[in-house]
């Protein structure tokens, strides 16, 4: 049975730019940018947040490709006891 799970994040502008430069080829959708708060409102599905989840691992996986190993720090956000930190309200985006 497949998740339709989604998560919409608010993270400070910094982080995701790590992210997104890290991850060139992921596409995100992203809600909207707060320039008083200098943070980004995305969205991620559950499928997405499991690709990012791969990457929050210390030990040094030769099936990641090395010049990804280093985004055990920026991906540790998308592990299910750390989401819920930067998960907001759909309502929050919306008003």
């Amino acid at each position: 049975m497949k998740s339709n799970k989604k998560y919409t994040l608010e993270i400070p502008r910094n982080q995701f730019d790590r992210i997104a430069n890290a991850f060139e080829t992921v596409v995100f959708n992203i809600n909207c940018f707060n320039a008083k708060k200098d943070t980004i409102i995305f969205t991620v599905s559950e499928k997405q947040r499991k690709n990012f989840e791969k990457y929050a691992i210390k030990q040094d996986n030769p099936k990641i490709p090395s010049r990804l190993r280093a985004t055990y720090w920026i991906t540790q956000m998308f592990l299910p006891r750390n989401i819920t930190k930067w998960e907001i309200e759909d309502e929050v985006v919306n008003n």
